[in-house]
């Protein structure tokens, strides 16, 4: 079983909204919380921050409404985050549905694609719940959320949903596809373009640091510290290790426009 918890960043997000019912709804439905297996992960508790589905909840808002939507130094808008991450079908994937599973306990999370006579799936795994593990942080869990809808995305645009292994021990891991700010306007994440030339592309866990950059440096003011800096630390441990070449940016770093 997950260790169910409240942390100082899952506190302090949750203390933003507190209990709002309609958000609560909007994210059962939009993110396609509906399989039976959070019924005991707190989907009756909505408000309960120590349980899976409430945790779920505070990424949700997180993604949603943290966002300054800085035009000149975002790497992408917050409706592009917020309709990548929803499981229902959109421009960027179909429908998909989302589970909680504890059947890989070192895993994050992964999501079934190409399923035969079944509907796509993400499982989200102990590790982005549990009290004490790492991953338990609000916002890595929101841009794992991301990070796994990427992988639908990939599977509706015919691209290979599996991820390299590189490192020693050998670890998943992606390509990053180095671009500007200005390459890409607000709402045109989705875009892509092959010509090396102007190469415009994105690996699951590009889309998750560029993500992580954003709330760690283009969130609002009202946005506790502890949440913009458990992002850096997340965004730049995974750019130093999830890629097969190596980034030539950093968070903190100034931005390419």
């Amino acid at each position: 079983m997950c260790q169910d918890g409240i942390n100082t960043e899952e506190a302090a997000v949750f203390n933003l909204y507190g209990n709002w019912r309609d958000l609560y709804m909007a994210v059962w439905q939009l993110y396609q919380l509906t399989d039976d297996s959070w019924d005991p992960a707190g989907i009756s508790d909505a408000a309960n921050v120590a349980k899976p589905f409430a945790k779920v909840v505070n990424a949700v808002y997180l993604i949603h409404y943290t966002l300054t939507d800085n035009y000149a130094k975002q790497w992408h808008s917050t409706e592009d985050y917020t309709s990548t991450s929803e499981a229902v079908g959109n421009r960027f994937h179909n429908e998909y549905y989302q589970r909680f599973i504890q059947y890989n306990g070192r895993a994050e999370a992964d999501s079934e694609t190409g399923r035969v006579a079944a509907e796509d799936r993400t499982n989200l795994h102990c590790p982005v719940f549990d009290l004490n593990n790492n991953s338990n942080s609000v916002s890595n869990r929101a841009s794992v959320l991301i990070h796994e809808a990427w992988h639908h995305w990939q599977q509706d645009h015919g691209w290979d949903t599996s991820h390299p292994q590189c490192g020693s021990p050998s670890h998943d891991c992606d390509k990053f596809y180095y671009h500007s700010v200005s390459q890409y306007d607000f709402g045109k994440l989705d875009h892509i373009d092959l010509n090396p030339q102007h190469l415009l592309f994105h690996s699951p866990y590009q889309v998750q640091c560029e993500f992580d950059a954003d709330i760690a440096e283009m969130s609002q003011g009202w946005l506790p510290v502890v949440v913009s800096q458990a992002a850096r630390a997340s965004g730049n441990a995974r750019l130093s290790s999830q890629f097969s070449n190596n980034p030539p940016w950093r968070i903190g770093n100034p931005r390419p426009w």
